[in-house]
């Protein structure tokens, strides 16, 4: 029997992992693949995922992180979780992209691989969550965020509550110019009903030239902190950063609670995070995404001293693509 696949993508803080949560729970009792793609080297949205799957059979949870697996630089990892994925016995694997990735050749990989795996790939199709607040800022000059819409047959406008008629007027005309043919649904928190999902969803057999390459990657930092943080430093320090970042996201530690920090173009959300005891982490791990290729690792380090009076450990990933 094969495989069936749905490949989940959207730009950064569109709501991917909520709109995953929701299918998760729409698919209990299926043996299910779950593939998370992070773009900093400290995997986030796996630990959130792992606090869902209390409620299912059997989730096999992969996570490639630290760039897009469409790119060149994390490819070979991806390709090696299909095959490795494809020798179990689940039913569905549900992928969620990196919010900077392009999935543009994801037809070329699966016709690649089809000689590898123990039982074939059926692909269902590309969903493309829409952050109704940011994405006319950034469909004009972000190619990534074009080329998720194009590979899409789904969109899914979220946010919705957040702008005004007009403005999601507007959304649905942009998509409509990038892709013509795609089915257009909106809603808050990322929720649509399985019905909707599964009679519109499919391939549109869009094949294109992924963007992601290695020396266009934006600068992206990982960061891990022993300690207990304090709410109003934690947000000091966001303020900060925020006019650097495209996207900030991680879990703090506090005094006798965790903190999950979600900054999505400029908005900063901060509340209190539930973590199970199967959450394995013992450290604050944070992740920041630049809006370009300029390094500004320094500025994080500085401001990050000044507020925690701590130094961190700083993966850049900016030295890694950028040599």
């Amino acid at each position: 029997m094969k495989i069936k696949l749905i490949l989940i993508g959207g730009f950064l803080g569109a709501g991917k992992t909520t709109f995953l949560k929701n299918l998760l729970s729409c698919y209990e009792g299926k043996k299910i693949g779950v593939l998370i793609n992070e773009f900093g080297r400290i995997g986030i949205d796996g630990k959130l995922i792992a606090q869902t799957d209390e409620h299912q059979n059997d989730i096999q949870l992969v996570e490639i992180n630290n760039g897009s697996i469409f790119c060149s630089c994390l490819k070979g990892g991806f390709i090696q979780a299909l095959v490795k994925l494809s020798q179990t016995d689940i039913e569905y694997l549900f992928i969620e992209n990196s919010g900077m990735s392009d999935p543009s050749n994801i037809h070329q990989i699966l016709k690649e691989i089809a000689c590898k795996v123990d039982r074939q790939y059926l692909y269902q199709g590309a969903v493309c969550i829409v952050d109704s607040v940011t994405f006319l800022r950034h469909v004009q000059v972000l190619a990534p965020v074009q080329n998720q819409i194009a590979s899409s047959n789904l969109i899914v406008i979220n946010k919705i509550d957040m702008v005004n008629q007009s403005t999601i007027k507007e959304i649905e005309e942009q998509v409509h110019k990038i892709n013509p043919s795609a089915f257009l649904y909106e809603t808050l928190y990322s929720k649509i009903p399985l019905e909707v999902l599964e009679e519109n969803l499919k391939d549109n057999k869009y094949i294109g030239k992924t963007s992601n390459q290695p020396w266009n990657r934006p600068a992206t930092y990982s960061l891990e902190c022993d300690g207990e943080f304090g709410e109003q430093d934690i947000l000091d320090f966001t303020n900060e950063i925020v006019k650097y970042s495209y996207r900030i996201k991680g879990l703090m530690k506090g005094e006798g609670l965790w903190w999950q920090l979600d900054v999505v173009s400029g908005s900063i959300q901060l509340t209190r995070a539930n973590l199970s005891k199967k959450d394995v982490i013992m450290i604050s791990k944070l992740v920041i995404i630049g809006k370009d290729t300029n390094d500004f690792g320094d500025i994080i380090i500085k401001t990050w001293e000044e507020y925690f009076k701590v130094k961190p450990t700083v993966y850049s990933d900016f030295n890694l693509c950028h040599k």
